[in-house]
């Protein structure tokens, strides 16, 4: 059996037996790349959005060409794309994807690439209607509770109440549904009737009893607004029920997978997910919307910092041995950063069912690198088109008699210094300023390599930041890729990426193109 096909077969074992090598071989997810012929598509794993022409509009502008949008209740591809707007632009290559939730054992949240799983229900009640007190809707279309298939009668009742009176109090009924215990098999509560709300947010769980649920919430409007007010479900399963679901439906057999989304949690919390199917890609490294590069506190927490918790996640998993890809995604941010970019064949002269594949099946083997970008800003400090797009990627990651060489192009002229980063189990192992670099792959005396993985980072970065202070590769060399994330210029006064009217909240316009490949893995 040559190299190339004792890799291949690698691919396909299950995570549970891939530390029982030798560690003599190189798990290179980049062997099989051309890297003369083939071309980069940037693509989405989680991101939200796409369901509108104007939509769709922004992501083309940004310079998407693989669109996988992921949205939620329900959670249902967003796919395949509408057939006027995929014949005025062929060049956009599609995927199913959506984000899936609400399991019964776990808190994650984790999106089928490449699946045509749907789950779940939403319906919201409009503003107006909110405004008006008693507010009184009906949610139609909903699944009778069944105890064969309990999880298809489940809903989530979320309320949330404002008030200038903490003593103010709204008052709730329901026809159509009972109270139910969603962490213990969905026991039946009983009805809710006249139940009291207090300022603050509500959920109930519901258990349907008709195909529509008739409710009515009393509240002084005065005194008290309504500002959230919906009917919602998610898959109310276990999540290796609904993974499995998920890859009987995947479009492509060989394509797409499960991402584990904001990883947020501790290291057990994950590892039995890897080791589950190898169709469990890996993690989100990079999540705009949850603090970056992650923080452990939860969503919108980074009061922890320096939020590195994903990118240090990754790190602890690598070193257990095991394959896990990392994703870089925006999320619900439309203007932050974080892509995925994918390494595939010349896709003109394919297909259209075949560039589908070709783009599933580098997600399954790690035929990508994700992007961090700078974003691009008008003198105003207006974040501005094509956002963060970025030419900048990696031109060689070839391995070749124990070293492995790593080439970086495309770095925009405002950006001309370069440094690679070659990351190991131990750390940062290896530095270079340059635009090529070389890492020697040692072996101890029985011939095993010594690095249970190796992953690389490059950035591309100008000769100032802060208006004119200088930015040194010694001064890079000392920095997380945190810190470096938010190197800047200028801060967001206005636009897209303004996060807030409190000056101390404007978002830094980040000057830093990285780059980050797939883990090469000991086996």
């Amino acid at each position: 059996m040559n190299r190339r096909k004792l890799l291949a077969t690698f691919a396909v074992l299950p995570a549970t037996s891939w530390s029982a090598g030798a560690g003599r071989e190189l798990e290179n997810p980049y062997a099989a790349v051309d890297w003369d012929t083939w071309e980069c598509v940037n693509s989405m794993s989680h991101q939200h959005q796409g369901q509108s022409d104007a939509s769709r509009n922004g992501f083309l502008g940004m310079g998407y060409g693989h669109f996988a949008f992921s949205n939620y209740y329900p959670s249902a591809p967003t796919y395949p794309l509408p057939a006027e707007y995929a014949a005025k632009h062929p060049q956009l290559i599609a995927a199913p994807n959506a984000e899936h939730h609400s399991f019964t054992d776990t808190g994650l949240h984790a999106n089928a690439l490449g699946s045509l799983l749907a789950t779940g229900y939403g319906s919201s009640v409009s503003a107006e209607k909110c405004a008006a007190s008693p507010v009184s809707h009906r949610f139609e279309n909903l699944n009778v509770f069944d105890a064969r298939k309990p999880w298809l009668g489940v809903y989530r009742l979320d309320v949330r109440l404002a008030a200038k009176d903490g003593k103010a109090m709204a008052t709730l009924s329901l026809e159509g549904a009972h109270d139910c215990d969603f962490r213990n098999g969905f026991a039946d509560k009983g009805p809710v009737h006249e139940r009291k709300l207090p300022p603050g947010s509500h959920t109930i769980y519901l258990r349907a009893t008709r195909d529509s649920i008739d409710t009515k919430l009393d509240l002084d409007a005065a005194a008290m607004s309504l500002t959230q007010y919906r009917l919602m479900q998610g898959t109310n399963r276990p999540w290796r029920d609904v993974f499995l679901e998920a890859f009987n439906k995947l479009q492509y057999s060989d394509g797409g997978g499960m991402t584990l989304n904001h990883p947020t949690g501790k290291l057990a919390d994950y590892l039995p997910m890897l080791d589950f199917d190898p169709r469990v890609l890996g993690i989100e490294v990079w999540n705009q919307l949850t603090s970056g590069f992650g923080s452990s506190r939860g969503f919108y927490d980074n009061s922890g910092g320096p939020t590195l918790h994903f990118y240090q996640l990754w790190d602890e998993i690598l070193r257990t041995g095991r394959r896990c890809w990392g994703f870089f995604v925006k999320d619900h941010n439309t203007y932050g950063r974080g892509r995925n970019v994918l390494l595939v064949p010349k896709l003109d002269t394919l297909p259209a069912a075949k560039r589908e594949s070709a783009t599933l099946r580098a997600y399954r083997q790690g035929t990508f690198f994700g992007s961090v970008a700078s974003l691009a800003a008008s003198e105003e400090g207006e974040v501005v088109a094509p956002y963060d797009r970025s030419s900048f990627s990696f031109s060689r990651i070839v391995v070749q008699n124990d070293t492995l060489h790593v080439a970086v192009a495309g770095n925009d002229a405002k950006r001309p210094k370069l440094q690679i980063r070659f990351i190991t189990d131990q750390g940062i192992a290896s530095i270079v300023d340059a635009a090529q670099a070389e890492f020697p792959l040692k072996r101890d005396a029985s011939g095993r390599l010594e690095a249970a993985f190796v992953r690389v980072e490059a950035l591309a970065y100008p000769n100032t930041h802060q208006h004119g202070q200088p930015l040194t590769a010694n001064m890079l060399r000392g920095m997380s890729v945190h810190d470096i994330s938010l190197l800047h210029d200028q801060k967001a006064l206005r636009g897209p990426a303004f996060a807030s009217t409190d000056p101390a909240m404007r978002t830094p316009i980040p000057i830093v193109d990285m780059i980050f490949s797939q883990p090469l893995r000991r086996v």
